[in-house]
């Protein structure tokens, strides 16, 4: 096969996965971006869409290795940073938090305002009970975008769960939900707090709107339970 033929193949096999991936057909996107990948294994738009399927796919140790080849190679059609997102995103998908946190800094290094990053970054310390960097974190995004409603609810959810000023949690949580109202999250961390501050009816309507959109989600469930157990007059 001559050179030409087979960037010909490649070419196809990828143009066909992108479209499988745009229709969020990820399985047959991945036959197609394998053979591609059996063609040229070191072409790092092949290796990212494939790390992009298997992320979609929750197959996140499937996607880090392909993403870490990613990063091993010269990147021309891929930019660093989001391959850098992906793998991160990735890694703590599967609790790998230290590489995780590797892999964020030297994104970091690169764009040090980077929200996303710094989002990923805030989380992190949340699972590790690092309430007070993490709160340093959520308070740089926000000086940094002031619509940024992922980092309003984290920081009125850490206030609330470390039982700390009530009506400063309440204060984030509203803007987190002003600029993202339907968000079942924010839904639910609105709800917590009118628990705790004895709001019992607001609470419910919250955790219930929240369940609603995200009727599997054991952490709202919890919450409505622990609802209940405050009020059992509110299970109706």
């Amino acid at each position: 096969m001559s050179k030409t033929d087979l960037n010909e193949r490649i070419k196809t096999f990828l143009n066909s996965a992108l479209k499988k991936i745009s229709a969020k057909d990820y399985d047959s996107a991945l036959e197609r971006l394998s053979a591609a990948e059996a063609l040229d294994k070191d072409n790092p738009e092949i290796l990212y869409n494939l790390g992009i399927c298997y992320c979609r796919k929750k197959l996140y140790n499937s996607a880090i290795t392909y993403l870490k080849k990613v990063r091993g190679l010269p990147l021309t059609f891929v930019d660093v940073l989001t391959v850098i997102k992906m793998l991160s995103y990735s890694l703590i998908m599967a609790n790998d938090y230290d590489q995780a946190k590797k892999h964020i800094d030297d994104g970091l290094n690169i764009s040090k305002d980077d929200t996303v990053l710094l989002n990923m970054r805030g989380y992190i310390f949340e699972k590790e009970n690092n309430y007070a960097e993490a709160l340093n974190t959520y308070k740089f995004i926000i000086d940094i975008d002031k619509n940024n409603s992922n980092a309003y609810n984290s920081i009125a959810y850490i206030i609330s769960e470390t039982d700390s000023d009530l009506d400063e949690a309440l204060s984030h949580a509203r803007n987190a939900l002003k600029y993202n109202p339907e968000n079942p999250a924010y839904l639910d961390t609105m709800g917590c707090i009118q628990m705790k501050r004895g709001q019992i009816d607001i609470a419910k309507r919250y955790l219930k709107k929240a369940l609603e959109k995200v009727p599997d989600s054991k952490e709202i469930k919890d919450h409505i339970n622990r609802l209940l157990k405050i009020n059992p007059d509110s299970n109706e």
